[in-house]
C-alpha cells in the first residue's frame, strides 16, 4: 500500500530508501590511530598479543550481549574465546553453548573474508538462537520475520519502554534484503569504513529477523572493516563502545530513523567517533598489558608471595 507523503514518518518510508546521501568526513586523525594500533600489533610479543586478542573479544561478546539485555559471564566468554581459538591458556571450561555460538560468530565476522550471503547470515541467526526461542518467545530461528505485526526497536524498562523506530513491514524484507546484500557484496567504490557505518544502520533500519538483529548488525561492521586490512579486527571492540555510550546510540537513531532526506552524515561522524574511541581503549589497554608484561619479564626470578602476585597481576 502506498504511503502518503503527508504521513510519512520513517526513513525507510520515501520511494528512494535506501538511496542515502551523506558529507564524506576527514578521515586522517581515524586513519592516524589505526596506524598507531598496526605499529603496536608487530612489536607486542606472543603472550601480549594472545592478553589483549582475549581481553578485547571477551569485551565484545559480553558488550553485544549486554546491549541486548543479556548478560554474560566473562569466565565463560574467556573459555570459549581458548577453545575456539586454541590458544593453549588454562581453562576452567566453564564456556556454554550461548558463548560458544557467539565468540564463532564474532570471530567468522573478524576473519572470514568470503561474501556475505543469506545463507551465512541465517547461519549466524541460528546459532543465537539454537532453540528457536529468545527467552520465553518462538522465532523463526535464521528466517526472515514473517510476522503482521510492526517491529519496534525500543529501550526501557518495562512499562517504560519508548519507541525509537519501526521497521518496514515483512512483506518488504525479501525484496530489501536482496537489495542490502547485493550493495554490501558488489559497491566497491565507497570507503570502506564509511561503508561500515552506512552497513550498520541499513541492516538495523531493515531489522530483517524477529531479534538479534543488533548483534547480527555489530557483526557485519565488523565483516565489512576487515575487508580495509587496517589493522587485526579482533584487537579493537566497537561494540563495547557503543554499549557505554548507548544512551546515545538511540538518540542518534531517534533523529536518523525520522530522517525524511535520506541524510544520515550525523549518524556517519557519530559511528567514527565510536570507532575512534574503540581504537583508543585499545591504546589504554595495551599500555597496560605492556607494563605488566615489562615487570613479570623484570622479576620472572624472584619470588613473590600470593598476596604480591594478586596485587601486580589485578
Amino acid at each position: 500500500m502506498k504511503i502518503n507523503q503527508i504521513h510519512r514518518k520513517w526513513i525507510w518510508e520515501p520511494d528512494n530508501f535506501p538511496h542515502f546521501t551523506y558529507t564524506v568526513p576527514d578521515l586522517t586523525s581515524l586513519y592516524f590511530k589505526f596506524g598507531q594500533l598496526k605499529m603496536i600489533e608487530k612489536f607486542l610479543n606472543k603472550s601480549s598479543s594472545v592478553e589483549l586478542l582475549v581481553d578485547r573479544l571477551a569485551n565484545e561478546a559480553i558488550a553485544t550481549s549486554a546491549i541486548e539485555g543479556e548478560k554474560l559471564q566473562r569466565s565463560s566468554v574467556r573459555s570459549s574465546i581458548n577453545q575456539i581459538l586454541r590458544l593453549g591458556l588454562d581453562d576452567d571450561y566453564t564456556n556454554t553453548y550461548q558463548t560458544d555460538a557467539l565468540v564463532e560468530i564474532i570471530v567468522d565476522a573478524k576473519t572470514n573474508l568470503q561474501p556475505l550471503d543469506k545463507e551465512r547470515l541465517s547461519s549466524w541467526h541460528q546459532a543465537l538462537f539454537p532453540l528457536g526461542k529468545s527467552g520465553l518467545r518462538k522465532i523463526n530461528a535464521g528466517k526472515y520475520r514473517k510476522h503482521s505485526e510492526a517491529m519496534q526497536i525500543v529501550s526501557g524498562t518495562w512499562e517504560k519502554e519508548k519507541v525509537h523506530y519501526i521497521a518496514p513491514p515483512s512483506n518488504m524484507i525479501d525484496s530489501l534484503m536482496t537489495d542490502f546484500l547485493t550493495w554490501l557484496n558488489s559497491d566497491t567504490k565507497i570507503n570502506l569504513v564509511i561503508k561500515a557505518a552506512i552497513a550498520h544502520l541499513y541492516f538495523v533500519l531493515i531489522h530483517p529477523f524477529e531479534d538479534g538483529n543488533g548483534r547480527i548488525a555489530r557483526a557485519i561492521t565488523d565483516y565489512v572493516l576487515i575487508q580495509a586490512k587496517l589493522v587485526n579486527a579482533n584487537f579493537y571492540s566497537i561494540a563495547t563502545t557503543i554499549h557505554k555510550k548507548r544512551k546515545e546510540y538511540y538518540q542518534i537513531l531517534d533523529t536518523t530513523c525520522k530522517s525524511p532526506t535520506l541524510d544520515i552524515t550525523a549518524w556517519i561522524e557519530w559511528f567514527l567517533k565510536i570507532l575512534h574511541q574503540s581504537i583508543d581503549e585499545t591504546l589504554a589497554k595495551v599500555e597496560v598489558v605492556t607494563i605488566k608484561t615489562q615487570f613479570w619479564d623484570k622479576h620472572i626470578n624472584t619470588k613473590l608471595n600470593e598476596r604480591q602476585t594478586n596485587r601486580k597481576t589485578g
